[in-house]
Parts: C-alpha cells; sequence; structure tokens
C-alpha cells in the first residue's frame, strides 16, 4: 500500500470543550476509615518486642558515637509498616503535630515509612502509647487507651546501621553511592550535617561528589571501616549501595566472518542524533563515518576506542541503533543507508565495574548542551543486582526521569540480562519468570525513558531455530517487571498500566545443544559488528542488541517527523507494538505484561499511515482537575457503502504518554500526575462525567477511562503510559452522528507531601496517537482522506530541522 505521512489533530481548532473534572469512577472528596476492633494480645506481642529492640539499638547506636568527631545534630529515625497505605493528606500533619515525626521516605506504596524524631518529648507519646498497648493486651488493663493512630501500626524500628549500609567489603569497589535524607521542616540542620560530613571527608582525604539537591553523595576509594564511620555518625544518611555496573552479556560467542565489506553510503546526510552510553565506538570500522570525532565524552578512556572482550560492545550498540534492522536482515548487502549518526559516550572501557552515576548524568547535560538536536540515546549498562519485588525507585532512575522530562529526551534502556537463566533451565519455561531473580535491574525502572526487553527473533531468514515458543515471545534472559501490586492490594484493585518493560525488540535466543540441553547456539544468535577489523562480525544475544534497534525505530520516526516531541516518539512506538503473536497459556496471563510489555515492534505501520489506516498525533497540554474533549468525526461512506460487516467495522489503537518531573522519597506519587483519557459517545463532557445510571457514555460495556485512580481507599500508583484497544461498530456511528468525543482528564495526587507540591507544576503536556483502521476484508481506499477532510489535522511534513548537528551552542 502507498505510504502516508501521519496526520497531526490541530489541538486548538479541534478541541471541543474544556471543562472540570468530576471522578465518578472512583475519586471521592472525603476519606474513609477502617472500622476494626484490633486483636490486642497479637499487637501487643509485636509492640513488645519492637519496644525492646528499639531501646537496645539505640543504646548501641549512642554507644557508636565518635566523640572526636564535631556533629552539630544528633537525629535519630523509626521506621515503621502500617497495616494499611498511610494517608499522606490525611495523616502527615497528625503524626508531625502529635508525635513529632517528620516523614522523610515513603515505601512499598505508603505502608511503610521513615520518620525523622524532630521532637523527642512529643515522641515520648509515642511509646507512651505503644506501652499503653502492650499493657492492654498483655496485662488485660482495659482502661487504658492507647492513641488510636497507633492503631494503624504494624511493626516498628530504628533506623541502624545494617539498614543504611548495603555493601560489603568485596563489593565496595571504587565508588559507593550515598542516599541521604531531606528534612523539609528542618533544612537548616540538614545543610549543617552536611557540611560537617564534606568537612570530614576533605580532612580525611576521601575524595566525593556531592548533589545535594538530588540528594545523593558520592564516595571514591572509601573504606568499609570509613563508611561504618561516617553512617554511624552523620544522621543523614538513608542507605549506602554499590554502584556496580555492567552490560552482564549472557554470553559470548566470537564466530568471526572476516571483514566489514561495506561502506555507508549517507554519511554526509544531516541525520538524527544518538548517544551511545557504553563502551566505546571502534573507529577501526565502517562507523567511523557516521560517528561524531568527538572524543570529550568519557568516564573511563577515549570514547572513539572500543576494546571489550575483543569484539567490543559499545560498537555493536552503536551499529544496531544506526543501521538498523534491515542491513543487519540483509547481512549489509548492497548499498548501506544509515538512519543515525552516532555520538560515543563511554561508561567503562571494560563492561563492568563501579559506575559513577552522577558522572552519567553530568555526561548527558553536557551532551546535550553542547549537541541541542541530541535527544536520543541508547544504555544496556544496568546494575547487576536485580530489583527487589516492589522496591522503590533509586536515585539513579530519578536522576534518568528528570533529565529526560527537562531535556525533552528519550533514553533507551534494555532491561538487563539474567544470567541464571542458562543454568537454571532445560527448555523454555514461562512459569521461570515467577522466580524474584528474573526481576528488571536499576534503572530499567524508569518511566519517562523506554525500557526494552529482548525478544527471541535473531534477524536471520528461515526457520527460527530458538528455544522460546516463537520469535516474538520474550527470551528467557531477558528480564521482568519487579511491580507486583497483587502482593499489597485486594485483587480486584489494580493498576493495569503499570508495568516493563515497554517493549521487545530482537535480541536472538539461546538454541538447544541436545534435545534437553539449551546453550550458546550460533544459528538461533544474532550477527552484529565487531570492533575487530579481524573478526568483522560476530554473533550474539542480549538485552544489549535490543535496546538499539527500537532506538533505530525512534530516529526513523524523527527523519520523518523531526519537530514531534520525544512522549510523541514514545506513544508512536508503544502504539505500534503488538501482542498479537504472543499468547500464554491462561493460568500465566499475568506474566504477560510484565515479560513482554506492549509486544514486538513493527516498523512500517509505526512510522506510516495508508489510504485504510490513518495515524492520527494530538500533543496539548492540559490542567490539573481539567478535562478536554475532542470530537472525532468520521466519514459518510462508512454508513452509506456495503462493508460486509456492521460489527467491528474500525479498529482504534490509541496511546497515551506524558513525561513528568519525578518526586524523591514518595513511592506512592513518584509519579504524580493521573491522566487518563478514552473514546465516548458524542457527549459533552458533563454528560461524560454524569453515573453511568443517569446517563452511559460508554460505547462498549467495561470501555472506560485508561486509567482509574480510585483515592477513597489505598490510593493506586500512577502510570504515564497508557494503551486502549476497541472496535467501533456501525450502530456507534450511526446513533452518534458519526462523530465520537475523545476525552483526557487530568489531577494531581492529594498523597504529595506539601513540601513537594508547593513548587510543581499544575499544567502538563501530553502526546497521544490514535490509530483508525478498516478491518473490512475489502477495505475501500478512502479512510485516510476522509478523515482528512472532516477533522482540524494536517499532514506531518518531513521538513528538515533546524538544528545543525554540529553546532555548539
Amino acid at each position: 500500500m502507498p505510504k502516508r505521512n501521519h496526520l497531526r489533530i490541530l489541538a486548538n481548532q479541534q478541541l471541543e470543550e474544556a471543562g472540570e473534572v468530576k471522578f465518578n469512577y472512583g475519586f471521592a472528596t472525603q476519606e474513609e476509615e477502617v472500622n476494626r476492633e484490633p486483636n490486642y494480645i497479637l499487637m501487643a506481642r509485636a509492640f513488645s518486642n519492637d519496644l525492646r529492640s528499639f531501646r537496645r539499638d539505640l543504646q548501641e547506636k549512642r554507644a557508636s558515637k565518635d566523640d572526636e568527631i564535631d556533629v552539630p545534630y544528633d537525629i535519630d529515625y523509626v521506621e515503621i509498616d502500617f497495616i494499611g497505605q498511610f494517608n499522606i493528606e490525611k495523616y502527615y500533619q497528625i503524626w508531625y503535630n502529635t508525635f513529632g515525626l517528620e516523614g522523610v521516605s515513603f515505601t512499598e506504596y505508603n505502608r511503610t515509612a521513615i520518620f525523622s524524631i524532630t521532637d523527642r518529648e512529643k515522641f515520648r507519646l509515642f511509646i507512651n502509647s505503644v506501652e499503653t498497648l502492650i499493657r492492654k493486651g498483655l496485662e488485660n488493663i482495659n482502661e487504658v487507651i492507647p492513641s488510636r493512630y497507633i492503631l494503624y501500626v504494624k511493626n516498628f524500628k530504628l533506623l541502624t546501621l545494617t539498614d543504611i549500609l548495603q555493601v560489603t567489603a568485596e563489593h565496595i569497589g571504587n565508588v559507593v553511592v550515598l542516599k541521604t535524607i531531606e528534612l523539609p521542616a528542618n533544612s537548616e540542620i540538614e545543610n549543617n550535617i552536611l557540611n560537617a560530613l564534606e568537612k570530614y571527608l576533605n580532612d580525611h582525604l576521601i575524595e566525593y561528589l556531592i548533589d545535594r539537591e538530588n540528594h545523593r553523595l558520592e564516595i571514591f576509594d572509601a573504606t568499609l571501616d570509613q563508611l561504618i564511620t561516617i553512617a554511624q555518625n552523620f544522621d543523614v544518611i538513608e542507605s549506602i549501595t554499590s554502584s556496580l555496573s555492567g552490560v552482564i552479556r549472557p554470553g559470548v560467542y566470537n564466530v568471526p566472518e572476516r571483514g566489514f565489506g561495506f561502506e555507508i553510503a549517507n554519511s554526509n546526510e544531516n541525520l538524527p542524533l544518538i548517544g551511545i552510553l557504553d563502551t566505546g565506538i571502534s573507529m577501526q570500522t565502517p562507523l567511523a563515518a557516521i560517528t561524531l570525532q568527538d572524543d570529550t565524552f568519557s568516564l573511563d578512556g577515549n570514547p572513539l576506542i572500543d576494546n571489550y572482550n575483543r569484539n567490543g560492545h559499545g560498537t555493536m550498540v552503536g551499529a544496531l541503533a544506526s543501521l538498523g534492522k534491515y542491513n543487519h536482515t540483509n547481512e549489509f548487502k548492497g548499498e548501506v543507508n544509515a538512519d543515525a549518526k552516532l555520538l560515543s559516550m563511554k561508561l567503562l572501557s571494560n563492561g563492568d565495574g563501579y559506575l559513577s552515576e552522577k558522572g552519567v548524568i553530568d555526561m548527558l547535560y553536557r551532551a546535550k548542551t553542547k549537541y541541542p538536536s541530541l535527544d536520543l540515546f541508547v544504555l544496556t549498562f544496568c546494575y547487576k543486582t536485580h530489583k527487589k519485588t516492589n522496591e522503590t525507585f533509586s536515585n539513579y532512575t530519578y536522576e534518568l526521569d528528570k533529565f529526560a522530562h527537562e531535556t525533552d529526551s528519550l533514553i533507551f534502556i534494555s532491561t538487563g540480562n539474567n544470567p541464571h537463566a542458562l543454568n537454571k533451565n532445560t527448555d523454555y519455561d514461562i512459569d521461570y519468570f515467577n522466580n524474584e531473580h528474573t526481576n528488571l535491574n536499576t534503572p530499567a525502572d524508569s518511566m519517562n525513558n523506554i525500557t526494552v526487553g529482548a525478544a527471541a527473533d535473531g534477524l536471520y531468514n528461515g526457520a527460527f531455530n530458538g528455544i522460546s515458543s516463537g520469535k516474538e515471545f520474550p527470551t528467557i534472559y531477558s528480564r521482568k517487571d519487579h511491580v507486583d501490586l497483587s502482593v499489597l492490594y485486594p485483587p480486584k484493585k489494580k493498576n493495569k498500566n503499570l508495568f516493563k518493560p515497554d517493549i521487545l525488540e530482537s535480541g536472538g535466543d539461546y538454541g538447544f545443544y541436545e534435545p534437553n540441553t539449551i546453550d550458546f547456539m550460533e544459528n538461533a544468535a544474532m550477527s552484529v559488528l565487531s570492533s575487530n577489523p579481524a573478526m568483522g562480525f560476530t554473533k550474539d544475544v542480549g538485552t544489549s542488541l535490543a535496546a538499539p534497534l527500537a532506538a533505530n525505530l525512534a530516529a526513523k520516526l524523527k527523519i520523518a517527523y523531526p519537530d514531534l516531541k520525544s512522549q510523541t516518539i514514545k506513544a508512536l512506538i508503544i502504539n505500534g507494538a503488538s501482542l498479537e503473536n504472543t499468547k500464554y497459556p491462561a493460568a500465566y496471563e499475568n506474566l504477560l505484561n510484565r515479560t513482554s510489555g506492549y509486544g514486538i515492534l513493527e516498523a512500517q505501520s509505526t512510522i506510516f499511515s495508508n489510504e485504510n489506516a490513518a495515524t492520527l498525533v494530538l500533543e496539548d497540554s492540559i490542567k490539573a482537575e481539567e478535562q478536554k474533549i475532542y470530537p472525532l468525526n468520521f466519514p459518510d461512506y462508512l454508513l452509506t457503502t456495503d462493508l460486509g460487516k456492521k460489527r467491528g467495522i474500525l479498529k482504534v489503537t490509541a496511546t497515551l504518554c506524558f513525561s513528568f518531573r519525578p518526586l524523591q522519597h514518595n513511592q506512592l506519587t513518584y509519579c504524580p500526575i493521573h491522566m487518563a483519557f478514552c473514546v465516548f459517545r458524542n457527549h459533552t463532557s458533563n454528560q461524560i462525567n454524569a453515573k453511568d445510571k443517569d446517563l452511559n457514555s460508554k460505547l462498549r460495556t467495561g470501555q472506560t477511562w485508561s486509567q482509574s485512580a480510585r483515592e477513597k481507599s489505598n490510593p493506586l500508583p500512577y502510570s504515564n503510559v497508557q494503551k486502549i484497544e476497541f472496535f467501533i461498530n456501525l450502530d456507534h456511528l450511526r446513533s452518534e452522528e458519526k462523530t465520537l468525543k475523545l476525552a483526557v482528564q487530568s489531577r494531581l495526587s492529594n498523597q504529595i507531601m506539601a513540601s513537594q507540591i508547593e513548587n510543581y507544576p499544575n499544567k502538563f503536556n501530553f502526546s497521544l496517537v490514535v490509530k483508525i483502521e478498516e478491518t473490512t476484508k475489502s477495505p475501500t481506499g478512502r479512510l485516510y482522506d476522509e478523515l482528512r477532510a472532516i477533522n482540524k489535522v494536517e499532514i506531518i511534513t518531513a521538513a528538515q530541522a533546524d538544528a545543525d548537528l554540529e553546532g555548539e551552542v
């Protein structure tokens, strides 16, 4: 079919109405308290043990202080597990005023919190209430009444050295990351302790980098004893963790194919630029022609050299990002054209080691400043340790999300490879993903960027040779989402949009070495460019191959539509992904999105529309508590022409993406923005907000807002990526006079801490992609042109972008 460029919805012209949000599907203005009679005996037993441990730990903490170290303040922190969610809007100030406890960190989606003890006299009321409840439960003294707020506490403990120090002597390495605590109500105390800590580090000649704004500190070449001393004396440290990172390749083949045998024909073209954060890119390969000769972006050696593991790593990643699927599948025969130019940003020469996260972030900002058009990046370096189930966001993930939001950039991050998969399996077993050690690695949980898992496809022609159930299935070494809300929420309460990876791309697969033995098999792997001229090409598998292929699709989109925002590129990619050929047994359907995301990519339909399928792109902004209505007008011929059927004559696939300024210290409101969309009947905003019993605006039963954020009790975390699919019947168009309403709504969470909401924006950009396609056996060839004629849209042209790749600011 002839290719057509996508259509841009002219937001200001197509917008019909902007009204107020009314949440009749779960939001509520009043809070709901749980009225229950607690089991005082069980609580008393738990509290008795907790209180004994708390007092012992407090004595040990006091004794461990070094009197010769000058620290202006001592602060104690208590970690509390709640029976349910801690409602910040309702209880934060109460706990501060009543118990002298300031909430500084909320995890487990507000079921666990760390409080600083800001007023020791008021904190006595907390301890007295605990003692009162113990007497009530164990001594049956009914006339004593503990504070009612204590009844929602499950366990409590003092934050101790064991909680803070999360590294061992053998895993310290040359860089450790200290997450510091923010004290919103006592910022002067926080800064004075940090000043004392910096003085200590300088006096002891310990090299460090501090980022007070983002509450992190990196210490270089410290001993375990020094870290212990810091944790015991400077009461502003929440955690000390290792920064051990690497590409964690699932296999190395070293199968040579001598010589490169190709040149890049279009190296003089003005192509999109992709930053490759990896082991460097070799200039002894044809990639030299499309790699910027800039050696200033490196944390470890020359970025224009790639000596990792004989065949390199950054080189193959760069080749996949710039040359894409077609050239790799075609074995670089004929004329080779690139889709992108490359900027090499070297992280680690040997692909393995302790990474300066601040160095990575600073390098990203420097690159963006030097090359303003640079907004696509590939990052295949992940932490080596998998994330625990429902573990909160790291500082590293936070800063990558912050960078993407502030610079309108998009980083393609691999899920990380699971090196244990080979030894723990004899075939392809979906059930294996139920193990926690298959969870993804930091920073693959990034929300503003794109997380890519590996599909089994190896970009070769002929029969599929892998162990997986099909080439569109996730490989057994690819990692799954670590978020599992079913552990914390009632079974019916879920956010179906909240998962990683976002998509799958080809990464190659394991093969059957023997009928019941899986191993690295050349015929199941992918042929990739080596950094070694003596090798030419080599075989490899991994999520490190999938991420750059996804970035290549983004580059192609930027060639076609250079002015689109990064979140629109993301929405187009996710909208074009498909799970059609990835079917799991019913028992494992809950793992489908958590392992495969929205599915495998399909380039042609992602980049272009055709006469029977039109993709509409809406870029707009929306205020908190606002609801916007955009009519979608459908052509007459759908009613007057015999299409051969009446049901499901059109298929709609729509995806909403937006970036946000992430919030630290609160896992539940890391993404504080609720945004949702849906396509309704031809109704007004107020009619859509009406209760179903009064007026049902849904096209189909169960088809409602893409995301529900029920806040009456147990509020759910929000997702900034949402996708819906549905079919339109002839009757829908006839009854609604050929017009349906696309509605978008937004609000800001009421669970944000007061210190964070003060300067938070109340207007948010979003990108919405809507694909409408005929599903008839004999397509009419009329849909694209007639949709264009009756809606306020324009063809998105491929005008050359103004930015110069070589231009410096």
